[in-house]
């Protein structure tokens, strides 16, 4: 079985938009319509059995409706996370909406929710993740829709995860996008997971086979950012 666990889709309804303002940022074009139904041609197309799509609450106080829209998708071949903003006061309703839903973790991003692993305030959200049993999917390092400095990097998520050990940590885009040599010191073989998603467009085979033997292959994650 060939699990894809890094996609993304849209609503029907705001996708032509949202693939619009992600094009613009990012100055990258989609493979794929970004819609439930792209995702599952393109999957069929390559192959892949399950895709794991992220999606984000990018606004404090929309995370139970996102969980609402992701519990509606939430069927194979398309298996879901929820997300949580960690800057909503009211995170709990959000991560009670993830437990209510079955979802396994929840996505992050530092980037379009604007803030840092090193926030002292935001300890309490991560450490309920943790309590909950859930694990934590976060964009990792640089990323090209925003100009730096970025919010994280491998040095922050190294202090991070060992401040929350026992938190399963999934690291997006092979520990940190673009910030290679700080990942081989920072990170390899820290019991954490990488996803290699848009890590093999970027690098040489040769230093994309040196991170996955120095991290293990076993916590290394097939993903394709789909759609794009």
């Amino acid at each position: 079985m060939i699990i894809d666990f890094h996609t993304h889709f849209y609503p029907e309804k705001i996708v032509a938009k949202a693939l619009a303002a992600a094009r613009e940022k990012a100055k990258i074009e989609p493979f794929a319509s970004g819609t439930r139904d792209g995702l599952i041609a393109s999957m069929r197309d390559a192959g892949i059995d399950l895709a794991v799509a992220l999606p984000l609450v990018n606004i404090p106080g929309n995370g139970p409706g996102l969980i609402r829209w992701a519990e509606l998708n939430h069927r194979p071949p398309v298996i879901m996370l929820g997300s949580v903003h960690p800057r909503d006061p009211e995170f709990m309703a959000t991560l009670d909406a993830v437990r209510r839903a079955g979802f396994a973790g929840v996505k992050v991003h530092p980037e379009y929710q604007n803030f840092s692993f090193d926030e002292p305030e935001l300890e309490p959200v991560w450490s309920k993740i943790a309590e909950m049993g859930l694990f934590l999917l976060t964009h990792a390092g640089a990323d090209s829709g925003f100009p730096p400095p970025w919010h994280s990097d491998p040095a922050s998520l190294r202090r991070f995860h060992q401040r929350h050990p026992e938190l399963t940590l999934v690291l997006a885009h092979g520990g940190s996008w673009n910030m290679w040599d700080q990942v081989e010191s920072q990170l390899l073989g820290l019991p954490v997971y990488f996803d290699l998603a848009f890590v093999t467009e970027i690098l040489p085979p040769e230093r994309v086979t040196r991170l996955i033997r120095g991290h293990g292959v076993e916590r290394c994650l097939f993903g394709t950012d789909s759609p794009w």
